[in-house]
């Protein structure tokens, strides 16, 4: 209708109404509740005043024919509705109204909208000159609203209220709503189906529905889990890339919502997976996987929607960081090639010379490869694709490997999940626990694998923000193990062919008192010439000494190596009182270059053979082995003191203090870092820094600058062939996809929480023993009393390491056996197995005299 009618309409129905005293319009003179004075309206020209305002801010959603033809729903009108409903105390007309709604996509979709957006039903065709709809094509487009900007026509807020209001009388409308819901999700899926997909995308109105039927809490009522919910899921399946992407937009936007959706589809997966818990044998060969069952997929794929939209809705790192770190991957890949480089070029002949020339030419390629195709991503001003992990030159193997993780939507996002601080909910609110507990994590590998590239289908694999670290580190060890199993393959089928050995192992023999030198030259002739070597097993033997490398004298080895390196006598790290952890000493002697890259080296072979190792760093050590450059928010753990104290500078209040900046703290940009040897070692942040004072104007560039020093540019040159040794055992990995830096200090250090009830209640026993036995109670009594120190003796001397694996001392699964009757002996341990040797001694208190010598005494002795 023309603008002159729309205002004629509303000029009649405020002066005289429609007629009808049941109306439900609060514009309309007739309704007993009428929004206005009737004696106002009696001056026509405020009638026409008012006509021309309705008509203005809302189309012809207040007109007559409209509200009371219940096709759409706005607050004033649902309130009216359940009044009438309550007053003659029959609910037809709001389960009428609820049905006819929420069965139908325009109808919904047209309800809650803002001020000034028309309406996608038949009767509106020409009420904005911004907008357009017809009864043939039943779709409305706004030129305001399309798939490239975040407007919507909705009004949250009164959406919001309105649903709120109909839960108070959910008893009289939940079985309307599920069968209009069941209506509703069919027409949309054969729309979605149909040649007008891309019109109903484009429909200003229609991503309005998802918000709107997100906010029902039935989408976690288990009666409409399994069919309504199932179906709505299912939908976002159907949807264009375009599309999910304006609706994680939105989402983020409107993140005070966003829990509650997450709960949604937790709630849905919980569900699904009780219900395939009740139909499979978890334990058979045979059983169907729980990625299989149906509803799965379209539950985890939702979640990672909501998951992306928590990135959006977090803290990014700043453009300059990401900047900075998009640059030093870069760089860092170059020195890969060029350390590579120069050690091949030693002794290489010509023909060598000329491989690798062409291996480095190739390696350049793929870094270009990769920046233009960062460059090509539709993506933000300041987005950056990081290269970091995916610059895959020796193989491209690897690059198929990291594909199967960038998946459009998250490309079309621009989004990376290292460049955020933090989400706007902690990423474990996107892992469902009971899930993840009955993911068969080896047979899903095994699924995943063999899938046909043109027919894939749904894997546990490709949504890694699901998994529990434990799952992750399950995954990465079956991973690493394939990769053994292929180099020792590779191995064997070489000396067939070719008459020469190769060892399927990698070995390396280490003299005691030669710890480091020996592990240095093993390390970087086998490993940094041969790189394929650090992929095998490694089998470690001390010179001179009798026993097979079952895993025990591997984790002998990290042991002894980390200690010795580690010391404040080497003076490579120095460690902080505060938090007893180790940070580079930026005054390391220049000539320790090798010994970093061994450190380095040695993490990374930890991770891949399952080895934790006890040692401490910071976090931010982690973050910076994943690519991340150093802030002042990572001082907080790993310089605590310096951080108080440059929160204190930031947030001094010149006025309320009544002195400047200047004054108080004295402070120039020349700064003092202690090394190892308490010595202070001067730095200008900027130059002539010592003449430069800290202001209130500059104190964020201070504290910036003062940050990066202490974190990055001070020990460059020591993280540098740390890092290097680092990525010669793991770039080939999915480490970086998989794992966040949290959880790579998690796999590399353990987890220092201890709870030995848990290592009593998962122990097993052998060779007569039983948990009733007199001499196992009188065991766990005695260790139960130990002090902490004792106890992480203990776990030292059977296992290895003071530390727990993910997931607990009930991983561990300690073997505890007899070792014959009473005797003077001492107890043993077999460390690969986790297996304790314990005599039946006649007393408790013998028990203890031996148990305490032994623990006390352990390096190179009972360790087998």
């Amino acid at each position: 209708m023309t603008a002159a009618k729309l205002v004629q309409n509303y000029f009649q129905q405020l002066t005289h109404g429609c007629g009808n005293n049941q109306c439900l319009n609060i514009y309309c003179s007739s309704n007993s509740s009428f929004k206005y004075d009737r004696k106002f309206f009696e001056d026509p020209n405020n009638a026409a005043a008012e006509a021309i305002k309705l008509s203005h801010e809302y189309g012809s959603i207040y007109l007559d024919e409209y509200i009371n033809s219940n096709l759409f729903l706005r607050e004033e009108n649902l309130q009216q509705i359940i009044n009438k409903s309550k007053e003659i105390n029959d609910w037809t007309l709001l389960q009428n109204l609820i049905y006819s709604v929420f069965s139908n996509r325009q109808n919904l979709s047209s309800s809650f909208l803002q001020k000034g957006f028309p309406m996608n039903i038949s009767l509106n065709n020409e009420i904005s000159s911004s907008a357009s709809a017809t009864a043939k094509s039943n779709f409305l487009h706004d030129s305001r609203i399309t798939l490239d900007n975040d407007e919507m026509t909705l009004d949250f807020d009164m959406m919001k209220r309105s649903i709120k209001l109909l839960m108070l009388y959910e008893d009289e409308i939940s079985s309307k709503i599920n069968n209009a819901l069941g209506v509703l999700f069919k027409q949309i899926s054969n729309e979605l189906l149909s040649s007008k997909k891309d019109e109903l995308e484009n429909d200003a109105n229609f991503l309005n529905i998802f918000f709107i039927i997100f906010q029902l809490p039935y989408l976690s009522d288990p009666t409409f889990i399994f069919d309504t919910a199932y179906a709505f899921y299912s939908i976002f399946l159907k949807l264009s890339i375009d599309i999910q992407a304006k609706f994680i937009r939105v989402l983020a936007k409107h993140k005070n919502d966003l829990k509650f959706y997450v709960a949604h589809i937790q709630q849905y997966i919980t569900m699904h997976t009780v219900k395939w818990c009740g139909h499979t044998d978890i334990n058979s060969t045979n059983g169907a996987l729980l990625s299989t069952e149906k509803g799965m997929h379209e539950g985890v794929f939702v979640l990672r929607i909501l998951f992306y939209a928590n990135l959006l809705g977090g803290e990014r790192e700043t453009s300059e960081i990401l900047e900075t770190e998009r640059e030093n991957d870069q760089r860092m890949e170059v020195e890969l090639i060029n350390r590579r480089q120069r050690h091949n070029d030693d002794g290489a002949d010509e023909d060598n010379n000329d491989e690798q020339e062409q291996n480095q030419q190739q390696q350049q390629q793929s870094i270009e490869q990769r920046e233009n195709r960062s460059e090509a991503v539709p993506t933000s001003p300041i987005r950056h694709r990081s290269s970091s992990f995916s610059m895959r030159t020796s193989t491209t193997e690897q690059d198929e490997f990291e594909s199967i993780y960038e998946n459009p939507l998250q490309i079309k996002l621009g989004l990376e999940l290292n460049e955020y601080c933090h989400g706007y909910l902690p990423f474990d609110d996107f892992i469902n626990e009971y899930a993840n507990e009955k993911i068969e994590i080896n047979k899903e590998y095994l699924d995943f694998v063999r899938q046909r590239p043109d027919t894939p289908h749904f894997s546990f694999i490709l949504y890694p923000f699901f998994l529990s670290t434990t799952n992750k580190i399950a995954f990465l060890n079956i991973e690493n193990k394939v990769q053994m199993y292929r180099q020792r393959h590779t191995s064997f089928f070489h000396s067939l062919f070719s008459g020469i050995r190769l060892d399927p192992f990698f070995k390396i023999c280490v003299r005691r008192n030669h710890l480091i030198e020996d592990a240095l030259i093993a390390l970087e002739y086998q490993g940094i010439e041969q790189p394929a070597e650090l992929k095998k097993q490694l089998f470690v033997e001390f010179e001179g000494e009798q026993g097979h490398d079952e895993g025990g004298l591997s984790k002998e080895f990290f042991q002894l190596i980390t200690e010795q390196i580690f010391s404040p006598e080497y003076g490579m790290f120095m460690a902080d009182e505060e938090t007893r952890s180790l940070w580079f000493n930026p005054s390391a002697p220049e000539d320790l270059d090798r010994e970093y890259t061994l450190i380095g080296m040695l993490l990374g072979l930890a991770i891949y053979n399952s080895i934790i190792l006890d040692i401490k760093f910071p976090p931010v050590l982690y973050r910076k082995l994943m690519g991340k450059v150093g802030s002042f928010a990572d001082l907080e753990t790993s310089h605590p003191t310096i951080y108080k104290s440059l929160k204190s500078l930031l947030s001094f209040n010149e006025q309320q203090e009544g002195t400047t900046v200047e004054d108080v703290y004295e402070l120039t940009f020349q700064v003092g870092i202690t090394d190892a040897t308490g010595s202070r070692v001067t730095f200008d942040l900027k130059e002539n820094g010592e003449n430069i004072s800290v202001t209130s104007d500059n104190r964020e560039e201070f504290v910036r600058l003062y940050s990066d020093l202490l974190l990055n540019k001070s020990v460059e040159k020591q993280f540098h062939p740390f890092y290097h040794g680092f990525s010669l055992v793991t770039r080939d990995s999915s480490l970086r996809k998989l794992f966040r830096p949290d959880e790579i200090e998690l796999l590399v250090a353990g987890s220092q929480v201890l709870d030995f009830n848990q290592l009593a209640s998962a122990a097993e026993y052998d060779g007569g023993y039983t948990k009733d036995s007199l001499t196992i109670r009188n065991f766990w009594n005695v260790l139960m009393s130990f002090t902490d120190e004792q106890k992480r003796k203990f776990l030292r001397f059977t296992t290895g390491s003071d530390r727990a694996p993910i997931g607990g001392l009930a991983r561990l699964k300690l073997i505890i056996s007899r070792n014959g009757p009473d005797t003077d002996r001492l107890p043993t341990a077999h460390t690969c197995f986790n297996a304790f040797l314990l005599p039946d001694y006649s007393s408790i208190d013998k028990l203890r005299e031996k148990l305490l010598i032994a623990i006390n005494n352990a390096e190179g002795f009972g360790l087998l």
